[in-house]
């Protein structure tokens, strides 16, 4: 049942993205990124190959049917589609993203600095929304079906979460070869090393305690 609703959703995120683009323009057909620098040229923070040299492999990803892995703690899992994974999306401004959900199982609160999101909802319903920029911080939400879409602008912190009893599944594109993600929590009470728990205490206006505690947790990062 999904694989009939991938169809679909792939050819639809992939036009939209393509209109969202906000990577600049490639000014040749294609830069297929590669870790060897010898005898390539250095684009977008990635090697080109020579285009002599290109293979269908170099714009090839198999698997996004196989579920995600949501046993974890905030029960969901991002399978990336990115330049990482398909060299050839070097340049070209455009990645895509499978997300699995266990039963209320949550993409938490983050943020994509590069990149505007429009995803679509393949099996289940997810409660999405953002928030808009200050001084408003205005909260945005809408509870999405099998077959809707909707979009995240780049960079307002996002979120998605299953609100069924059964498992859901999700595709987005995204309007960057890697458009980046910062979770909320993970950067805020998870950085490497901490934030002081002084200028936590005072942001938040709690005890330093309290600020410890959330400090002390197990940040997972699903994206």
């Amino acid at each position: 049942m999904v694989s009939g609703h991938m169809l679909v959703a792939f050819t639809f995120l992939a036009l939209a993205s393509f209109v969202l683009a906000s990577d600049p323009s490639p000014l040749q057909d294609f830069c297929v990124a590669i870790d060897e620098p010898k005898d390539a040229v250095f684009v977008n923070g990635k090697f080109c190959k020579d285009p002599m040299l290109a293979k269908a492999d170099d714009f090839f990803l198999k698997g996004l049917n196989i579920p995600g892995n949501t046993s974890n703690q905030v029960g969901s899992m991002v399978t990336p589609a990115n330049v990482v994974q398909i060299p050839g999306l070097n340049t070209l401004g455009i990645s895509l993203v499978r997300i699995d959900y266990a039963p209320y199982g949550l993409n938490a609160p983050h943020t994509h600095p590069r990149a505007t999101e429009i995803l679509q909802v393949v099996k289940g319903s997810l409660y999405v929304g953002f928030v808009t920029s200050n001084p408003e911080n205005r909260l945005i939400t809408k509870v999405l079906y099998e077959g809707d879409a909707f979009v995240f602008p780049v960079g307002l912190i996002h979120f998605q979460f299953n609100i069924g009893k059964t498992p859901a599944v999700a595709f987005a594109a995204l309007s960057s070869q890697n458009p980046g993600v910062i979770t909320i929590g993970n950067a805020v009470f998870g950085s490497n090393p901490p934030i002081s728990d002084d200028v936590l205490a005072k942001a938040f206006q709690v005890g330093k305690k309290f600020i410890d505690r959330l400090q002390a947790q197990f940040w997972m990062d699903t994206n």
